[in-house]
């Protein structure tokens, strides 16, 4: 039976750091290659956890029922154990999968932006608006990074360059300023992502939040007063992410 492959490295108090692959499916088998290769010369201060999951069912990350499962509930409870600003969650996807995971309205068909490509394959976005709203502040860098599976060497290359980058730096902005110097487009495009989320998907979640810690609502007229913001502070978001928001806000209920 398979393992669950785990890496402390300890440098300093801050930042502290997490890698984890093996998210769902097999892309553990991919992940772990990277994970075993990196080199963690690259950390000058803080800590950095890696971690690698062995072979679980396949459920998206942009599904509530991923953070029900086995599998997701260990993501959840990791990520709460080490509380990371910076948290790489590394997948694999195959050829086929390319299209959906960058086009162009990623964003209307699964309520999140399309991931970019930096080089050789390698995808970078944002993680699921779920746990990214639940665990991590505005300026925190929590990201995904997608590599073919069964690699070749230069498309692995490029996905070890962005994990030394991230475990090498000590905040979201130096890292993007970093990651600049190769991709100056592909950061522009992930900062715009960023904005839409902080200036509609992130305001609705942490009103709605409020409301409920402070008893101004009650959970069962969550979707009421969620619509009824959207109209008074004038947010751009669909039905699919709007659903994503009540599933964040469920979930922070029972945290």
């Amino acid at each position: 039976m398979e393992k669950v492959y785990s890496h402390y490295i300890n440098k300093g108090q801050r930042p502290s750091r997490l890698f984890v692959g093996g998210v769902h499916g097999k892309e553990g088998q991919t992940t772990i290659k990277a994970l075993k290769r990196f080199d963690e010369g690259s950390i000058k201060n803080g800590k950095l956890f890696l971690c690698n999951f062995p072979e679980s069912p396949y459920i998206s990350t942009l599904k509530r029922e991923y953070y029900d499962n086995t599998r997701g509930l260990e993501l959840l409870s990791l990520i709460k154990k080490i509380k990371p600003k910076i948290y790489l969650e590394l997948h694999c996807y195959r050829k086929k999968s390319h299209f959906q995971l960058t086009r162009e309205d990623r964003k209307t068909i699964n309520g999140v932006p399309s991931l970019v490509e930096l080089d050789k394959g390698i995808l970078m976005g944002s993680i699921s608006p779920i746990i990214r709203s639940l665990f991590f502040k505005q300026h925190d860098f929590p990201f995904i990074l997608e590599i073919p599976c069964n690699p070749d060497k230069g498309a692995l290359k490029v996905y070890l360059n962005v994990m030394k980058i991230a475990a090498g730096s000590d905040d979201r902005f130096e890292i993007l300023k970093k990651l600049e110097l190769n991709y100056p487009q592909q950061v522009k495009k992930l900062h715009r992502y960023f904005v839409d989320f902080s200036d509609n998907f992130l305001i609705l979640f942490q009103k709605t939040s409020a409301a409920l810690r402070n008893d101004l609502i009650h959970p069962e007229d969550l979707k009421t007063f969620m619509n009824g913001l959207i109209e008074e502070l004038d947010l751009k978001l669909n039905q699919v992410q709007i659903e994503q928001v009540a599933e964040a806000v469920l979930i922070f209920l029972k945290k």
